[in-house]
């Protein structure tokens, strides 16, 4: 009879369970995840580079203001120039009174130490005679010519000495549409910068013209 020996043989190992994987290292899991968060890369991306014209409009409104401005300057600039202030040898209209318009021209204006040969003739006191060439038009009505409307400051505001006694002074008087009346206005004044006043016949000022020095 024989008998087994059931020791000699070393017992059976046992297989160990199998482990359960996370859930977060599941396929299933892994894949859905990885286009979530590539979809949110993505949105971000395309939300920061946004054109600014898009999402700013503050700028938006001041481009669409721009071309307003230089029409709105040009609307408020003055509609014509302001006339040219009087000077020698150019006409220039004085209004007189009661719609009486003169044409006056400085024809010329030059410094000199006598203004006559005649014996009444005086050295200047303020060191030179200012001698204008004076051209009188009437323009508009009727207007009169007379050296008295005539009046000069030098260049300290200093009121000049008219002299009476230059050589084809011009004359007083009227003078008619179409008319011209010309003659030689002197001042006793000091050099320089000088300012002659054309008055009405109420002797207001009426025009002013700069002659320099």
């Amino acid at each position: 009879m024989i008998h087994q020996n059931f020791d000699s043989f070393p017992p059976a190992p046992i297989a160990p369970a199998p482990v359960k994987r996370p859930f977060y290292k599941k396929k299933r899991f892994v894949i859905p995840a990885g286009v979530l968060l590539l979809g949110i890369v993505l949105g971000s991306c395309s939300a920061g580079t946004k054109p600014v014209a898009d999402s700013s409009p503050i700028s938006s409104a001041a481009t669409s203001s721009a071309p307003a401005e230089p029409a709105a300057q040009a609307a408020a600039a003055p509609s014509s120039a302001a006339p040219a202030a009087p000077s020698v040898g150019t006409p220039f209209t004085v209004k007189i009174r009661n719609g009486d318009v003169a044409k006056i021209t400085i024809v010329s204006a030059v410094r000199t130490d006598t203004v006559t040969a005649t014996a009444f003739a005086t050295p200047p006191k303020n060191g030179t005679y200012l001698l204008l060439d004076v051209l009188w038009e009437t323009e508009a009505g009727k207007t009169s010519s007379n050296p008295l409307y005539f009046s000069a400051k030098d260049a300290n505001g200093r009121k000049a000495d008219l002299n009476m006694f230059a050589d084809n002074q011009l004359a007083s008087g009227d003078v008619l549409p179409g008319d011209k009346s010309r003659g030689f206005i002197a001042f006793d004044i000091a050099p320089g910068t000088a300012t002659v006043i054309i008055s009405d016949p109420l002797l207001q000022e009426a025009a002013r013209i700069q002659i320099p020095a």
